[in-house]
């Protein structure tokens, strides 16, 4: 018996690669939610990842271009005879460097519908070349997608792209991850004991996310309260080397705990005590709302996106970037008051189950292709697809 070719419409997200980090979580968790009358995969363009498995648990395939080199001209032409070849009529790109070479391949490719997800509002890095590019590129983009109403406000007054091309659509998280999830064996695993709070941070060991600015924050407090809590320093990146070196300087070893990548986050999540972020800017972080999700009151710095999720004092702690002398004040506070801990995640438990449900952000995100394909009419609610591993 001959099958017929699948002629749904291809939706594609393109991104750098496929570490566990914010912007590639929000990817798969996006596309447990599918619309039936699309057909999805997801292309990366430096490498894969640790969450290619998951994308293709669920049926979504992954392609790894792999670029040759910081610039890749070829990598453009190599992306838009891939685009001619599937007929993708939806390409949705995440980060800069695949936002950058997958516009361009994919106006050269004629794909119908261009979309972009802008994560951060600051990045250091960026110059005036890639304000620049970013600009341009926004005008051949059916629509630029900032991940907070502030991110899609930057975009419109500071970057100054088109105001009719921008809208927001807020990340969220899957919250079926974090269904009968349990924290047991983590204190064991890494040699806690039951009277010390476990603390932890979660999130590539970048400049972005300051773990330099943590560790003086640890190193400040007095020897009584340093000794009532551990904290798991959970990711990866090229830090690494240099924050375990500042950690021995600070004498701060039975503090402070590298576990390098890790597949059970939300395992993890589970047994803390407190989430701590003190990161110098944010889009709107995937890793405080799965730590909210669990239940676990957060302490972060007040940035990007994150005052819109975190009401100071109400389901959370704020602070200023780089005040080092107020987060340490509001972290001893936190250490002692369980009270204030208990209270503040439970109210973070309940608004982020409120307002950061990804399935919300699929159907929005959903909603855009329709309109762009010219695809009329209501469709059914998005209904999940693939299992949530036990330990994942």
């Amino acid at each position: 018996m001959t099958t017929l070719p699948d002629t749904r419409p291809l939706v594609v997200h393109l991104i750098d690669e496929l570490p566990p980090d914010g912007a590639e979580r929000l990817v798969v968790d996006i596309l447990r939610y599918p619309n039936p009358r699309f057909r999805y995969a997801v292309g990366c363009v430096i490498r894969g990842g640790v969450l290619e498995d998951e994308l293709r648990a669920m049926g979504v395939p992954v392609v790894v271009f792999g670029r040759r080199g910081r610039l890749d001209i070829g990598l453009i032409f190599r992306l838009a005879r891939w685009m001619r070849r599937e007929q993708v009529k939806v390409l949705h790109t995440h980060l800069f460097t695949a936002d950058t070479y997958g516009r361009i391949a994919a106006r050269i490719a004629g794909v119908p519908a261009i979309f972009c997800t802008v994560h951060n509002i600051v990045n250091p890095w960026k110059g005036r070349i890639h304000a620049a590019i970013d600009w341009l590129l926004a005008r051949i983009s059916t629509r630029v997608i900032g991940c907070t109403d502030e991110v899609a406000e930057v975009l419109k007054t500071r970057d100054r792209l088109p105001a009719a091309r921008v809208v927001a659509i807020r990340n969220g998280i899957d919250l079926r991850r974090f269904q009968s999830i349990s924290g047991a064996g983590v204190r064991e695993e890494f040699g806690i004991p039951p009277d010390r709070l476990l603390l932890a941070v979660i999130g590539r060991l970048h400049p972005q996310k300051a773990h330099l600015d943590l560790l003086q924050v640890f190193a400040s407090l007095r020897p009584e309260v340093r000794s009532k809590f551990a904290c798991l320093i959970v990711g990866d990146g090229d830090l690494r080397q240099t924050l375990e070196e500042e950690t021995a300087r600070l004498g701060l070893q039975e503090q402070v705990i590298f576990t390098g990548l890790r597949r059970d986050v939300p395992r993890l999540l589970c047994a803390l005590d407190l989430f701590v972020m003190s990161s110098r800017w944010e889009g709107l972080p995937i890793a405080l709302l799965e730590a909210m999700a669990c239940g676990v009151a957060p302490l972060s710095t007040a940035v990007g996106g994150v005052p819109d999720v975190i009401e100071n004092g109400v389901n959370g702690i704020l602070v200023d970037a780089g005040d080092a002398p107020a987060m340490a004040a509001k972290l001893a506070l936190l250490i002692e008051d369980s009270a204030l801990r208990l209270r503040l995640g439970r109210q973070a438990q309940a608004d982020v189950l409120r307002r950061y449900d990804v399935l919300r952000t699929a159907e929005a995100y959903d909603a855009l292709y329709r309109e762009a394909l010219g695809i009329a009419g209501q469709v059914d609610a998005l209904k999940p697809i693939g299992a949530i591993a036990a330990n994942d």
